[in-house]
């Protein structure tokens, strides 16, 4: 009877071509997970040791792992992996069923606290800085995410906490991840301004006429059957904060996603900027 061994392997590009070349049966590859992989290795944020071996059944067929070699492959990089041989096949229906482990995950085994909030907040924040662009969307890794948040533990805690006050606050209308997300971006501009201006849209504080219409099409959105998507909300945000900050005017607040170019938060022109009632 023959018996699975598990050995640690440094798998090099020609180890991982050799181990697909012998493999049956290949599976549908999905480019982005490739792409990721091949990322995470050429950038030294692959980590070994994870306990998860690449698998190969009895006759050679890869049963788990076929993304990563081809990431190895690829990005002509050797890696130290745990490989499992002399599976049965039998066990292929039971392999990957599981959740995947996410962000929210990583941080609560990495004992942060607000684990259930900080990471979608970080991943917002990282994409209004870097832009958004429509039909686009750019999936960080759960490194990648928790590196942002070591690098300045006490700014996500601080915006995390303020983002439970400000969600109660305006009851519920938006969520957790966009409140924090916008607030740490504009927070980034301005500190000061970015709390008036949060304080106005979710507690109602001394609201300007802007920010007013801002709280009017959110709330009408929240009660609507057909929503608005999020980036439609985003826009409709920062074109307010821009209008508060320029100190201008508009009739309606609208947010035109054939004719107008996706808006970036404007800075205040002076640090002498006053708080208006626009």
């Amino acid at each position: 009877m023959e018996t699975i061994q598990i050995t640690k392997q440094l798998i090099t590009p020609s180890i991982a071509k050799a181990y697909l070349e012998a493999n049956i049966n290949n599976r549908k590859v999905s480019e982005v997970t490739v792409n990721r992989y091949i990322n995470d290795m050429k950038n030294g944020k692959w980590k070994e040791d994870t306990g998860e071996p690449i698998k190969i059944a009895k006759s050679g067929r890869i049963l788990d792992g076929q993304h990563r070699l081809l990431a190895l492959v690829k990005s002509q990089c050797s890696i130290y992996f745990h490989v499992a041989t002399g599976l049965d096949e039998s066990v292929f229906d039971v392999l990957d069923t599981g959740k995947s482990r996410n962000a929210s995950d990583a941080f609560q085994v990495a004992g942060i606290k607000n684990s259930n909030t900080i990471p979608s907040i970080i991943t917002m924040c990282y994409h209004l800085q870097n832009g958004i662009k429509k039909g686009t969307s750019i999936k960080l890794t759960n490194a990648e995410v928790l590196k942002m948040y070591y690098d300045d533990e006490m700014f996500w805690q601080k915006i995390s906490s303020q983002t439970n006050s400000y969600y109660e606050s305006f009851a519920r209308m938006i969520n957790p991840s966009l409140i924090g997300g916008i607030y740490s971006h504009l927070y980034r501009i301005s500190p000061e301004l970015s709390k008036n201006f949060m304080d106005q849209l979710c507690v109602g504080i001394n609201c300007s006429n802007i920010v007013n219409k801002l709280r009017n099409v959110l709330m009408k959105d929240k009660l609507a059957l057909r929503k608005i998507t999020i980036n439609h909300k985003i826009a409709l945000i920062i074109k307010a904060w821009n209008i508060w900050i320029d100190g201008s005017n508009v009739k309606l607040l609208k947010f035109d996603t054939v004719q107008e170019e996706y808006p970036t938060a404007k800075k205040p022109k002076s640090e002498l900027f006053t708080l208006t009632s626009n």
